[in-house]
């Protein structure tokens, strides 16, 4: 197929290429969103042959790359598929500048590019490219003000103005792009009922779950999402990974680990061996470490990405330690070190501990665990049953960052929560473990809450002093969000 597509793009130069998206169009977007490439494949060379001018299908070869790199990870495709997009834009270029899809498959392709040179960290190009999409869809919404593709656009680009890293802001600026997470999501939820765009429910519906998740810590609408997808995990590789990871942040394992063992069939679709990844940490969490050794290494054997190997490797040095296997547990150790690469905070994270070469305490492990689980009550009897904290010296951050984490979910008084975050911010905020930051935004969301506005931007404010941690992106991440919510709030 990519033969054919270079073929497709070299020497065919359309005086005036159409834009139809006929019923084989869409039946073909629907089995690339539900990852079965080799059948939408096949429709798109059916397509090619009768109708070659049909730009939609140029926009369809390019999601088929985007999610293939998005999912696979594999750098030799990256490499290759990247030479494509300039073709792809020139041929969408010589289409019908009158349709509606004109601008808005030229805005779609960079922002798949984006995204997927975000994966090999490529933040410069990526960052020029997302303020390309954003121009284009902008002039498509003022010509076409009734098109509902744009605002799938634009609510994931509003949402995401925040998520260039700093030093590549300026670029963003310079096209004067604005939007918050609650106007992005907002666009984004209001399409998710919306007839006209039923055919682009489960990637618009998964696109809302990845910004909710990402950006914000909202139960309310994470429960909201989950309903939203019901059983239709079942059937979409995409909503699976979607609904365990809302399962997942809402304490809720053991429906996580059900989605999971009903993900789709694997026949017929690419594989998404990160699902792998994500059910050995679910039955991690129910400190099953049987099956949670068997999917990471079933995950290891099969991705040929880079990313998530180094955490794979710890999640079973971690087996190992709880298991008082020390042979095993230096052997995984070693191997984070020499496999994978260190791009996301998972793998940097893992790295680090690698290098220390030991693990601090099976009870702070097994409470963390648990906790991450939903296992609430375990958790805190693996705290309460240390009888000596003085062996607990050097961890104490996270002592009662745990602590108070394990606390808030069983209800206790906020007053006793926040001052277990305040020991755990005083202990820890000059280190570069994540649990002093971590503490000041848990502070924070606890005030704003309780609607104590001005406290609530102190401790959103006390995160993002703190720089150099572990995690950094996220927590300050959903720190601006909460100061921006508590800024529109104390000006109301």
């Amino acid at each position: 197929m990519r033969i054919l597509t270079l073929l497709f793009l070299f020497l065919t130069n359309p005086l005036f290429a159409s834009f139809q998206m006929n019923e084989r169009m869409q039946l073909s977007y629907t089995h690339i969103i539900n990852l079965e490439f080799e059948a939408a494949n096949k429709l798109l060379q059916i397509e090619q042959l009768e109708n070659p001018d049909n730009a939609i299908l140029v926009l369809h070869q390019n999601y088929i790359d985007f999610l293939t790199i998005l999912i696979g990870e594999e750098e030799d495709f990256f490499s290759t598929a990247k030479e494509l997009k300039s073709h792809r834009i020139d041929f969408i270029k010589a289409g019908d500048n009158s349709s509606p899809y004109y601008l808005y498959a030229q805005a779609e392709v960079h922002l798949q590019w984006a995204f997927a040179r975000l994966k090999f960290n490529e933040y410069l190009t990526s960052a020029y490219e997302i303020q390309k999409a954003y121009s284009l869809l902008e002039q498509n919404q003022e010509r076409f003000p009734n098109f509902k593709l744009n605002i799938k656009g634009l609510g994931l680009l509003h949402t995401l103005v925040g998520a260039i890293p700093e030093k590549y802001q300026w670029v963003i600026n310079l096209v004067g792009m604005v939007g918050s997470v609650e106007l992005g999501l907002s666009e984004l939820k209001s399409l998710l009922h919306d007839e006209e765009m039923e055919m682009y429910h489960s990637e618009v519906l998964f696109l809302t779950t990845f910004l909710q998740l990402n950006m914000t810590n909202n139960e309310i609408a994470y429960k909201q999402l989950l309903d939203v997808i019901s059983s239709e995990y079942s059937d979409n590789y995409l909503l699976n990974f979607a609904a365990a990871r809302l399962s997942h942040a809402l304490g809720k394992n053991a429906l996580c680990i059900k989605v999971l063992e009903n993900r789709p069939a694997d026949q017929g679709r690419y594989p998404f061996h990160y699902l792998d990844y994500l059910q050995g940490i679910s039955y991690l969490y129910s400190l099953d470490y049987e099956k949670s050794e068997m999917y990471f290494i079933r995950f290891l054997k099969n991705f040929k990405g880079n990313n998530y190997i180094k955490s794979a490797y710890q999640k079973l040095s971690w087996i190992a330690f709880l298991q008082k296997k020390s042979v095993e547990e230096m052997g995984y150790l070693k191997k984070i070190k020499l496999e994978g690469r260190s791009f996301i905070d998972e793998d940097k994270v893992a790295l680090k501990e690698a290098e220390k070469n030991h693990l601090n305490s099976p009870k702070l492990l097994r409470a963390r665990l648990l906790y991450d689980g939903g296992y609430y009550e375990k958790a805190l009897l693996e705290l309460t049953s240390i009888i000596n904290l003085s062996e607990f010296t050097l961890f104490f951050d996270e002592y009662y960052y745990r602590l108070a984490r394990i606390q808030s979910k069983l209800n206790y008084v906020d007053e006793h929560v926040i001052a277990k975050y305040q020991k755990s911010f005083d202990l820890g905020k000059k280190s570069t473990n994540y649990y002093a930051p971590m503490s000041a935004l848990q502070i924070g969301l606890i005030y704003e809450k309780k609607n104590d506005t001005k406290k609530a931007i102190i401790y959103f404010e006390k995160c993002l002093s703190i720089s150099n941690f572990d995690y950094e992106r996220g927590i300050h991440q959903k720190a601006k969000s909460g100061l921006n919510r508590a800024m529109i709030s104390l000006e109301g």
